[in-house]
């Protein structure tokens, strides 16, 4: 009998036993402790991004503040105040300014926040003068616009306000223009340019030479830019003026196409305020949307008579380059707007 209980008791200790293992394994265990705690490198870099984001963001914030100052091709002027303002820059800074000239100032050591200008043969000089960032606005089209209406065949004999070429790629672009017209049709428009001392050669390549200095004639008046020409223009000084169609919106003209057109342009109505204009807008090649047919050259002459800057004569496109932290402002708020409503064609290489 003592034996049979001694076995009894074996048993439940061995019953017990098993129980217990049983409850053990199918208890749920906890986590590591290191599990639930990121590991200390983690916890530096994310805090790090965070601090370091905050900062981008603040520095951002400061610098655009305060005004902006700006050398600005008359064309130019509306679309970069706007994109100005949009980033919080006070816009009284901007400055109208031929883009040649712009760039001399530059080069001179008179360096603005942003510059801009209507000649992407300026581009190597602004990124050689140390530009941050350069920005392509896109092209747009030459247009000869006149206070009454005008053939081709009427030109040599209206007064017209020509844009310095030392000073304004406008410049520059119509004495190209008017070559090329000439050629074409066998209309005298380059006389006026050589009575101011222009001289045109050809030779497979196209090469104009502009004094340093132009006077004035009776049909020729000539101004330090585009603003000036139109201003000659508005007051009825003289008939016609060249421009193109960036500046009729900054200068809030409205355009209402007409339906007419010839082989060479197009005829718009221009209205600002009571004021109407006939406008005539070029078509290819003469528009300088794209590169002319011909390799043009630009010489511009020293006092001396000596070669003091050649340019080669491209397609119209518009830039903005910034030199400052604010001029990336203003570079960044541009890159968000419609720049079609300012005038310009995106194209694939602008």
């Amino acid at each position: 009998m003592p034996q049979k209980w001694i076995y009894i008791a074996i048993g439940a200790v061995i019953l017990v036993a098993v129980l217990a293992v049983v409850f053990t394994s199918s208890k749920p265990q906890p986590p590591p402790a290191t599990a639930q705690q990121p590991p200390p490198s983690t916890q530096t870099s994310a805090t790090s991004t965070v601090t370091s984001t905050q900062a981008q963001t603040a520095a951002q914030t400061s610098a655009c503040s305060g005004g902006v100052v700006g050398f600005v091709a008359p064309a130019l002027i509306r679309v970069v105040k706007d994109a100005a303002t949009k980033a919080g820059l006070g816009v009284d800074g901007i400055q109208s300014v031929g883009s040649v000239e712009g760039i001399r100032r530059i080069q001179g050591g008179a360096k603005p926040d942003v510059y801009a200008s209507v000649d992407i043969e300026l581009r190597p000089d602004a990124e050689r003068t140390g530009a941050r960032e350069v920005f392509s606005l896109g092209r747009f089209k030459l247009a000869l616009v006149c206070r009454r209406a005008v053939e081709l065949g009427d030109i040599p004999r209206v007064k017209l306000s020509l844009a310095d070429p030392n000073k304004a790629p406008i410049g520059y672009r119509e004495l190209a223009a008017s070559w090329m017209l000439q050629q074409k049709y066998g209309v005298d428009l380059t006389g006026r340019y050589a009575a101011l001392g222009v001289r045109y050669v050809y030779n497979g390549t196209l090469y104009i030479y502009v004094p340093s200095s132009l006077p004035n004639t009776d049909l020729t008046d000539v101004a330090p830019n585009l603003d000036a020409t139109w201003s000659r223009l508005e007051t009825g000084a003289v008939d016609c003026v060249y421009a193109y169609v960036p500046f009729f919106i900054n200068k809030y003209v409205e355009l209402k196409p007409l339906g007419k057109s010839t082989e060479y342009w197009e005829l718009y109505e221009g209205r600002k305020g009571g004021a109407s204009y006939n406008v005539y807008v070029f078509k290819p090649p003469y528009d300088f949307l794209n590169d002319p047919p011909i390799s043009v050259v630009l010489v511009l002459l020293d006092p001396s008579g000596r070669p003091a800057k050649t340019l080669k004569v491209g397609r119209f496109e518009a830039f903005v380059a910034s030199y400052t932290e604010r001029g990336d402002c203003v570079v960044n708020a541009l890159k968000t707007m419609n720049l079609a409503d300012y005038g310009f064609v995106r194209t694939t290489s602008s």
